[in-house]
């Protein structure tokens, strides 16, 4: 793919796009591969895919040193006491709830411990930021698995949204209070 007068290809300003930057690895942390993949000939008719050298990488990055890695991401700063609830904005925007979205994030946050139950809860004022209008609720049967929880998706790209994640009172969650109130972060 050629490059752009920005000097990324094609390819690479679509991975910018989802959140990678040169030198980073792919993946909610990082951990990702950080050399492309080429395809290397291995006779006239033939060839297989490898990791690219680094001598190489200069030169399909646009030329010149690579950046030095990315600082590793914080330890996520607890705001607040932990609870058994987490709180996540941005994960979608509004009217873009369906059917499977619930079953979806109990699936993916399941990684982090056992989910008693997904709720989400749209704002239907129509002067409330899009960013924070859905709010999904994930309920962990254990703190410490809705702390694993949030410092793995606080952060996180989704669906080309940055998701933000809190701890949210259990005691609000269970009276189905899940409205924003004014000064909540």
């Amino acid at each position: 793919l050629g490059s752009d007068s920005g000097g990324m290809t094609a390819a690479q300003r679509m991975m910018a796009k989802m959140g990678w930057s040169a030198g980073q690895g792919l993946g909610s942390r990082g951990q990702g591969m950080t050399t492309p993949l080429v395809a290397k000939k291995t006779d006239g008719r033939s060839g297989v895919i490898v990791n690219a050298k680094m001598k190489d990488k200069d030169s399909m990055l646009g030329g010149g040193p690579l950046p030095p890695p990315p600082p590793k991401k914080p330890t996520v700063p607890l705001s607040g006491r932990p609870t058994r609830v987490l709180l996540l904005r941005n994960m979608v925007g509004p009217g873009e709830v369906d059917d499977d979205l619930e079953d979806e994030i109990a699936e993916e946050c399941s990684k982090y411990g056992e989910v008693v139950r997904v709720m989400i809860f749209e704002v239907t004022d129509p002067t409330w930021p899009p960013q924070e209008a859905v709010r999904i609720f994930v309920e962990f049967t254990r703190e410490q698995d809705s702390v694993k929880g949030m410092m793995d998706l606080d952060g996180r790209f989704f669906g080309g949204r940055v998701v933000h994640a809190n701890f949210f009172d259990y005691d609000r969650f269970n009276r189905g209070e899940l409205a924003p109130v004014p000064g909540e972060e």
